[in-house]
């Protein structure tokens, strides 16, 4: 069928122009293989398109025919690819993000109702999750995901590193006194992730025979949790101390919910956060739109 649509165009070209040399110009090809494309269509129809001679082209009424037909043909599929090419370019249809629980809370969930009357035509299909997420399997578009990316086979764009900060209630510092320096934790219940063995190492910057220097601090306590937003609630709570990114806590800390503690002694670590989508291109333009959203709206 291509190989018909193209002779289609040779043939409709060849009418336009009024020769086979102009229309062999036009296409880039010679007029010998002009010549024998018409005379290919010829051949399979069985009936003459066209009398040549050497200065004029007049067609024959099945030529006229076949030039009126084949120019719509052409025209419906220059018109449909153009309508295809369009409708992709709108921003609408369905978008599935997943997103780790912390970050959707506190910084994602704030920004959906703006995102979706800026893109009214866009179907959002929300998902909060700590687990890992195959985004082909799963059939998601984009997903959300703090800490280091080690996939190299998905497209990631970086878009907050937040600091973190050992914290706890007021309630649980008033019983139990305020951590002077670091190893002081060791005499605290210290919540930890439990899905993470480094988790249970908290790092810090101290000072050994007047060097400056990492402790990597194994601390303990009597409750692991395997997501970020059950250790903040449990901090609150006034069960134990934790450390956790300052996007997920900024509130707590300005509403004085969560009290920071050692910070004279935080190493400066941050955590990055980062959008990632399956390697795709072009990027369909209701993701693009999601991602620059974030982007602009999200400030480390």
């Amino acid at each position: 069928m291509a190989g018909r649509i193209s002779e289609i165009e040779v043939f409709v070209k060849v009418v336009e122009t009024g020769s086979f040399t102009a229309a062999a110009d036009a296409l880039h090809l010679s007029p010998s293989a002009v010549s024998k494309i018409i005379a290919r269509i010829e051949t399979r129809l069985g009936l003459p398109l066209a009398v040549r001679s050497t200065r004029k082209l007049r067609l024959t009424s099945e030529g006229e025919d076949y030039f009126a037909r084949g120019k719509q043909i052409l025209k419906d599929i220059s018109s449909l690819e153009r309508g295809v090419k369009e409708s992709a370019g709108q921003v609408g249809g369905v978008l599935r993000v997943s997103c780790n629980v912390p970050f959707g809370l506190h910084c994602v969930s704030p920004l959906v109702p703006g995102f979706l009357e800026t893109y009214p035509e866009i179907s959002l299909e929300f998902s909060l999750s700590d687990s890992t997420t195959d985004l082909i399997g799963d059939g998601i578009d984009v997903a959300i995901r703090t800490g280091v990316l080690t996939d190299s086979t998905i497209r990631a764009r970086r878009i907050v590193a937040s600091p973190r900060r050992v914290v706890a209630s007021p309630a649980y510092l008033d019983k139990h006194g305020i951590p002077a320096e670091p190893r002081d934790l060791l005499e605290h219940n210290c919540l930890t992730l439990g899905f993470s063995r480094s988790y249970g190492k908290w790092p810090f910057r101290i000072e050994q025979d007047g060097i400056p220097t990492q402790l990597d601090l194994a601390v303990k306590g009597n409750l692991s949790l395997d997501n970020g937003e059950s250790l903040r609630r449990f901090a609150l709570d006034g069960v134990g101390l934790a450390r956790l990114s300052e996007f997920h806590i900024g509130q707590d800390l300005k509403t004085g919910r969560l009290v920071a503690v050692l910070d004279t002694y935080n190493p400066g670590d941050r955590e990055p956060v980062s959008i990632i989508y399956a390697d795709q291109s072009p990027l369909a333009p209701r993701i693009r739109a999601f991602i620059d959203y974030l982007a602009r709206h999200i400030v480390a």
